[in-house]
């Protein structure tokens, strides 16, 4: 099939496609006697492959070792995959913990600062060092 076919098919604009090819994430298309790129239903899958790991949150380079051209000559790794995944996961803990800390700072902060509005006043230097440490008493 050729780039726009592959594009429909898959949804993933034919620079984006290029792109990727060019990163060595996807297999070199066979070219045509017109020149035009063919590619195969396997490249499909390795787009599929490509966008799940990016909704994921993989960088490219990660993508690369995981799906990419050496990847697909040998098949997917499992144990590499899962240890990919496993770390993923922890850095989505992660940040869903920050988020969670700073979620509560934003609600405090807002809180704060309505009660020091209704009074006439700003909220001074001490006044943020202390919500701080009420927020975050690790820091």
């Amino acid at each position: 099939m050729r780039i726009g076919e592959l594009a429909k098919q898959t949804g993933i604009a034919a620079h984006t496609i290029r792109f990727y090819e060019s990163k060595g994430l996807l297999p070199k298309p066979k070219r045509g006697m017109n020149g035009y790129r063919t590619y195969s239903d396997e490249s499909v899958q390795v787009l599929s492959r490509i966008q799940t790991a990016q909704r994921l949150g993989f960088s490219l380079e990660d993508i690369h070792s995981l799906v990419g051209e050496k990847a697909n000559a040998n098949g997917l790794d499992h144990e590499k995959l899962l240890g990919h995944l496993d770390a993923r996961l922890e850095e989505v803990e992660q940040l869903l913990n920050r988020l969670t800390l700073q979620k509560a700072e934003i609600k405090e902060f807002k809180k704060q600062l309505e009660i020091n509005w209704q009074q006439g006043s700003c909220m001074q230097a001490d006044e943020l060092t202390q919500l701080n440490k009420d927020v975050n008493p690790k820091h």
